[in-house]
């Protein structure tokens, strides 16, 4: 599962320190897991209400009161200004809710699915907010798929900026896509239409988009906001000395692309070519590399970031 670190103009906790919460993402998220397994296979086994005891349990063996630990927890971390290693998994729904424990399924396939979903919304919470800070996402964002789609099926050694708000030459400047990986950066633009129309490339400002009833529509030509990504980040990137090769892809899942010459740099994946492109991307077994997080440090210092005191920090 691919990391999220910048969405727009969210405050996000890898901007703090994206050193630290990038091998923090993996180790917390290896933990759950075997955590969600264990109860999955008790359920199995018909242990759910022995299971519910055991999740209940501090691990010094004592055991947590419901919410009480969550709360100390809290207080402790606004008083040292410093996160605890599972604080990240609080607040969407505690542990010890027995809703919640009934809702994991005992089989494995159904479980994998559950875990992804249940950890792609913790996701967006670290991606919008820090222990003192929360932003705002937009119902768009929350119903995105093509984002909830790079979480869930890329690699936990790939970073996502999505559509991120950076401050270059003193101007707040919105980019497209960027898709770190361990060996090479992505600007890509998804193009989402009706199910198999036709997105019919140009030079011109907007494309059509031809859907199999005829009808067209135009759409901004996602050429512009690729060039000024790979523009920016090459810049960025130059100045800091920092190298990676830098890509420029178009990306359509639902619809084909008719562009015979795009122009030099620019790769095409359209529904003929999604399924390889990803398959490509998950077969990826690179872990993270240095230069990979200095790139994503970098651009993370660049980031625009509107957010509000969060409540507990104002007292």
């Amino acid at each position: 599962m691919a990391q999220i670190i910048k969405i727009q103009d969210c405050i996000s906790r890898y901007e703090q320190d994206p050193y630290h919460y990038t091998n923090q993402f993996i180790r917390l998220k290896k933990q759950r897991w075997q955590t969600l397994e264990d109860i999955s296979k008790a359920k199995q086994a018909g242990r759910f209400p022995a299971v519910e005891e055991a999740a209940i349990e501090e691990p010094g063996g004592g055991r947590k009161k419901k919410f009480s630990l969550k709360r100390k927890k809290e207080v402790s971390d606004i008083n040292s200004g410093k996160e605890a290693d599972d604080q990240w998994f609080n607040g969407l729904e505690a542990e010890t809710d027995r809703h919640f424990m009934a809702r994991i399924p005992a089989d494995k396939k159904e479980l994998a699915s559950f875990f992804k979903e249940y950890l792609y919304q913790f996701q967006l919470k670290w991606a919008s907010s820090t222990i003192s800070d929360i932003s705002s996402l937009s119902r768009e964002i929350n119903n995105d798929k093509i984002l909830q789609i790079l979480a869930q099926q890329l690699p936990d050694s790939y970073f996502l900026m999505y559509r991120p708000v950076l401050q270059v030459n003193q101007a707040d400047v919105e980019l497209s896509i960027i898709i770190f990986t361990p060996l090479e950066i992505y600007c890509a633009a998804f193009l989402e239409g009706d199910k198999e129309s036709t997105y019919l490339g140009s030079k011109h400002r907007f494309w059509k988009e031809k859907t199999v009833r005829g009808r067209e529509t135009s759409v901004l030509n996602p050429l512009t906001e690729l060039f000024r990504t790979g523009s920016v980040l090459s810049g960025l990137l130059k100045g800091s000395g920092v190298e990676l090769p830098v890509r420029k892809a178009i990306i359509s899942r639902t619809s084909y692309i008719d562009y015979p010459e795009p122009p030099y740099g620019i790769e095409i994946y359209d529904r003929r070519q999604w399924s390889e492109w990803l398959a490509r991307q998950q077969k990826n077994t690179a872990p993270i590399k240095s230069r990979q997080l200095k790139a994503a440090s970098l651009l993370l210092s660049y980031g625009v970031s509107n957010a509000k005191r969060r409540k507990e920090w104002l007292d």
